[in-house]
């Protein structure tokens, strides 16, 4: 487990041309909506994952939608034009979508940083300086974002393979000025579904300035195993009542019939997005996941694996609770539930639909604490529909480091609740508010504290 301290590997690159690893250590004011840019394959998956990823704009300013291809999808689908097409339902519900949230973007603003990359099956596995197709629009979208003035970190999700973002950076490194590059090698944040191409591998090697996280146990949690029956007749890894928030029935009911032309546009039969968890961490949650992926969150969570490799994250050799894919799986029933609510938003008035409650805890979200010290947590908490609400302070020790679980005194209190600091100097300890409301679905907001002990 990491310690969250000013070694991790965090928010906001300086706007001056810093050395590569002096990455700041991170911040827990008032976020910042992350900057995103989304590299896809097209497959169907990436289809259903694009869906969820518009619903979600209104959470981050998307810089770039750019199609790629992966070694399961080799010659690309931007040819199919589908994206096209979910953008033109994206815009009929928009107007609706705006009464929940003005900060949807416009349709025609997503289609101005549409991009083609690397589709070419014979790049997968080459590096870039070897690519038969270089220069792509995609690529110089991903350098043009990295350099502008803009201070915030540029997330780059890999749904399908890495190559265009290496020839980003493998032409920033060969072709601009040594302080250019590394002003947008501090700046990427890249989190990789798996290493589908030879990109990851190059960019782990080759620029180990680059902060990149290669998530692994997703797999049969969001993927075509997030239900045991599913067509490939393969074991999920999702426990009974977990698949129920995944399967046909739960599909039909909440994203593909009667919530408008976005959600029946959702092309299979059960939720299947292996993409969806690249971007789960930068949606305004409250848990602020996005700002160091080792503190956990709807898109899992990881650790530094490599010394060698110091900015390289991977999740392969985590676990909750013994569970290697319980570090997805636990948010499900939130995420799912909050994906639902957006889809009604497609199609409902404000006060006919629920909107998540909001948590905000007093004093910091950092602090340092000594062995014996009492704690106390307090927090408000308001719910934009009025709703009841409920409460639940819990230690997520599997992110911590600390050795000792916690007792947490009043635990369903928002003002009461507290914790005795456990002799353990150096270590640190991480605790969840989480607030729940009692509307339909069900919604969920969060705040974290992390304490560190002297």
């Amino acid at each position: 487990m990491k310690k969250f301290s000013s070694g991790s590997q965090l928010i906001c690159a300086l706007l001056c041309a810093a050395a590569v690893l002096a990455v700041p250590a991170p911040s827990f004011a008032a976020p910042q909506k992350p900057r995103v840019i989304a590299t896809t394959d097209g497959e169907v998956d990436d289809r259903s994952t694009m869906i969820r990823f518009l619903l979600y704009s209104c959470d981050f300013d998307v810089a770039g939608i750019v199609q790629v291809n992966s070694k399961y999808q080799k010659n690309g689908h931007s040819d199919k034009k589908w994206i096209e097409a979910e953008l033109d339902a994206y815009e009929q519900v928009l107007p609706n979508l705006r009464k929940h949230n003005p900060d949807y973007p416009d349709a025609s603003k997503l289609r101005s940083v549409m991009r083609v990359g690397n589709e070419n099956a014979k790049d997968l596995w080459v590096a870039p300086p070897d690519m038969e197709t270089k220069n792509t629009a995609g690529a110089q979208l991903i350098i043009d974002t990295l350099l502008d003035n803009d201070p915030r970190p540029v997330h780059v999700l890999s749904w399908g393979g890495a190559n265009t973002t290496a020839s980003a950076l493998w032409k920033l490194k060969t072709e601009y000025p040594k302080e250019k590059f590394d002003y947008a090698v501090s700046r990427i944040r890249i989190y990789c579904i798996w290493y589908q191409d030879g990109g990851g591998g190059w960019i782990q090697t080759n620029i180990p300035g680059a902060y990149i996280n290669e998530a692994y146990r997703w797999n049969k949690v969001w993927d075509y195993q997030s239900i045991t029956n599913a067509p490939r007749n393969r074991p999920s890894a999702n426990p009974p009542e977990i698949q129920s928030y995944m399967n046909y029935q739960w599909l039909s009911e909440n994203v593909t019939n009667n919530h408008g032309p976005l959600g029946a546009l959702y092309p299979q039969t059960y939720v299947s997005e292996g993409d969806t968890p690249s971007f789960l961490n930068l949606i305004n949650n409250g848990l602020d996941a996005h700002l160091d992926y080792t503190l956990g969150g709807w898109g899992g969570r990881s650790a530094h694996d490599d010394p060698a490799f110091p900015n390289h994250l991977t999740d392969k050799n985590l676990t909750d609770d013994g569970n290697a894919n319980k570090m997805f799986w636990r948010w499900i029933p939130a995420a799912q539930n909050d994906f639902a609510a957006r889809l009604d938003w497609c199609v409902k008035d404000f006060k006919d639909a629920n909107h998540p409650p909001v948590a905000r805890v007093k004093g910091s979200l950092q602090r340092d604490v000594k062995a014996g010290d009492t704690v106390r947590l307090e927090a408000t908490a308001t719910d934009p529909d009025g709703n009841q609400l409920t409460y639940k302070w819990w230690q997520y020790a599997n992110a911590d480091s600390a050795t000792n679980t916690v007792t947490i005194a009043n635990s369903d209190s928002l003002g009461k609740a507290s914790f005795v600091v456990p002799n353990e100097p150096g270590k640190q300890i991480q605790i969840i508010l989480e607030v729940t409301d009692n509307g339909t679905p069900s919604l969920v907001g969060y705040q974290r504290v992390i304490c560190n002990i002297k």
